[in-house]
């Protein structure tokens, strides 16, 4: 098994966790000697004052929103097709 094999194991693990698995996993992470180092690493990279990339952003656009947005998507789309278009139904 390769180092590469490792990381993709690992990320389909991760991937089934629960949120609470999850913080299970990172507090043993942060307490294990030879693995904290990275974790704390990880933290400051991801940290909320580091912006995202500008391809990030270029590529999903605009985060900001109504709380609802992704549950009512194609209300907000038809809404903003009429703002333009007009009613044609």
């Amino acid at each position: 098994m390769s180092v590469a094999d490792d990381y993709e194991d690992l990320r389909h693990l991760v991937d089934r966790l629960t949120p609470a698995q999850v913080r299970h996993l990172r507090v043993l992470v942060s307490n294990d000697a030879e693995l904290a180092g990275a974790a704390s690493a990880q933290r400051v990279r991801h940290s909320a004052a580091t912006p995202l990339p500008e391809s990030f952003t270029a590529l999903a656009g605009s985060i900001h929103g109504p709380g609802d947005i992704a549950e009512h998507h194609d209300d907000y789309i038809r809404q903003r097709l009429r703002e333009r278009f007009g009613d044609h139904t």
